[in-house]
């Protein structure tokens, strides 16, 4: 047996560790173990039975830690992926009901996409017949995205209405806003059409945020939005909210001030804070704007600095308990839709027609398909066909980045980086996690430390 490839040893104040990034396992080990463990893995040596404690040994292969060969645990991780990508029972939906915006943020990738049309009922209709043609589908998660989709909002009334009648499977409905939109009878309708979950976007503190978010006939976008969230709160306390901060090197420093300022002002309703890296997804930007975006250090780093010096907790801190996971780029099953018909694999080029992927016609079937592009999605930046990533041991961590910007990489001379954040960092981050851990964060931890 060998080391898998997938594992990690590190050793702090707190003792001595073993991690596995395919199957989630955490170990906690004495050092003479770890002394063995780390000999083996470094020299690339065959582990025996009789190397360590019999116990042990029967976990790390039960926790898959050892391995017969690399080859075989890869093909572990991608069965597993490869099964999430041809799944016919769960459907991703994401929906655009309109691309018009009352903004114009400098990072937005929809930048000169901002169109003034609105979804039609023959849209609607297509969507509706889209779905009902999958026989086997017995779960839908539907995402509202723009433009801004609070300005459609009599059309996400009128879609759920024509939809939910006819699928009586297990449904989730979330969406993507500004919230500057939100009145009363805004909440009664996302109540009414069963939305659960809301991401909400702050550019930073109340003048940063108004730098960039601004509009005619609104002199403070940032006192708009929070005397929103603050009737949100009061009318719909049930809803889930998710505050992404945009974050970018020129406000990274608002970010603990606004922190509290959350933290303080919602401390009792359902409403959670995280950051949301900007990066490069508009070749319009200026060299300027461009400056200001944060690299995969620069977020690790960011975190770290965060919990240890201001205790607060990112999602950049935490690993994903499940073995694997993959994005909708590259499952069949997805379906990303604009306000005309048009669809795509990915939300990041919605409204962009050059990177539809089709058109549904009137009985929901995709026509005009485009297969260079749809090609490109499913197959044309895999991480499993990519010699660099079938080695890499944080594979499973970050199943190879962001398959568009893989995709720019491969065939539009991209520069994105996709390695994931966990890299060059892990010590830190698996520190930090078992701090975060005794400290009772996670309620239904899947590791456990044994010590042998």
């Amino acid at each position: 047996m060998k080391i898998s490839n997938y594992t990690f040893l590190f050793a702090n104040s707190e003792g001595y560790f073993v991690f596995n990034a395919l199957s989630k396992a955490f170990l906690q080990i004495n050092k003479e173990c770890f002394d063995v463990l780390s000999e083996k893995k470094n020299n690339n040596e065959q582990l025996n039975k009789q190397d360590i404690d019999t116990e042990l040994f029967n976990e790390l292969v039960n926790r898959l830690f050892i391995c017969e060969n690399y080859k075989d645990e890869f093909l572990i991780y991608k069965s597993a992926n490869m099964n999430i990508r041809n799944k016919t029972s769960a459907m991703s939906i994401t929906i655009a009901p309109t691309m018009d915006c009352c903004f114009s943020c400098f990072y937005c990738f929809e930048k000169g996409n901002h169109t003034k049309t609105y979804i039609t009922d023959e849209v609607m209709n297509a969507i509706v017949k889209n779905i009902s043609n999958r026989k086997e589908l017995q779960y839908i998660n539907l995402t509202w995205f723009g433009g801004e989709p609070l300005m459609a909002i009599d059309k996400m009334r009128i879609f759920y209405h024509k939809f939910r009648p006819l699928f009586k499977g297990n449904f989730s409905s979330n969406i993507i806003t500004t919230a500057f939109h939100i009145d009363e009878n805004v909440i009664d309708i996302l109540k009414e059409i069963e939305v659960t979950s809301m991401q909400i976007t702050l550019d930073g503190t109340e003048k940063t945020h108004n730098s960039i978010k601004f509009t005619d006939g609104c002199d403070n976008a940032f006192q708009k939005v929070i005397s929103n969230i603050d009737l949100l709160v009061e009318k719909y306390p049930e809803i889930q909210i998710n505050l992404r901060i945009n974050t970018t090197k020129t406000n990274v420093c608002e970010y603990v001030e606004l922190h509290k300022f959350i933290t303080d002002r919602y401390k009792n309703y359902n409403i959670f804070m995280t950051n949301g890296y900007v990066m490069n997804r508009n070749n319009s930007m200026t060299t300027i704007e461009t400056s200001t975006l944060l690299s995969n250090d620069d977020c690790s780093k960011l975190a770290i600095d965060l919990w240890k010096n201001h205790k607060i907790l990112t999602h950049w801190l935490m690993y994903d308990n499940y073995l694997t996971f993959e994005c909708a780029v590259r499952n069949r099953n997805s379906l990303i839709v604009d306000p005309e018909g048009y669809t795509y694999q990915c939300w990041e080029v919605i409204g962009n027609k050059k990177h539809a992927i089709g058109r549904l016609d009137k009985e929901g079937n995709i026509t005009e398909i485009n297969q260079k592009e749809l090609n490109r999605n499913l197959y044309g930046a895999d991480p499993f066909e990519n010699a660099q990533c079938k080695k890499c041991s944080y594979l499973p961590m970050c199943s190879g980045g962001c398959p568009y910007q893989r995709i720019e990489n491969e065939f539009e001379c991209g520069k994105n980086e996709l390695c994931t954040t966990y890299k060059n960092h892990i010590s830190e981050w698996l520190t930090t996690y078992l701090e975060l851990k005794k400290l009772g964060y996670f309620s239904k931890p899947k590791e456990e430390e044994n010590e042998k």
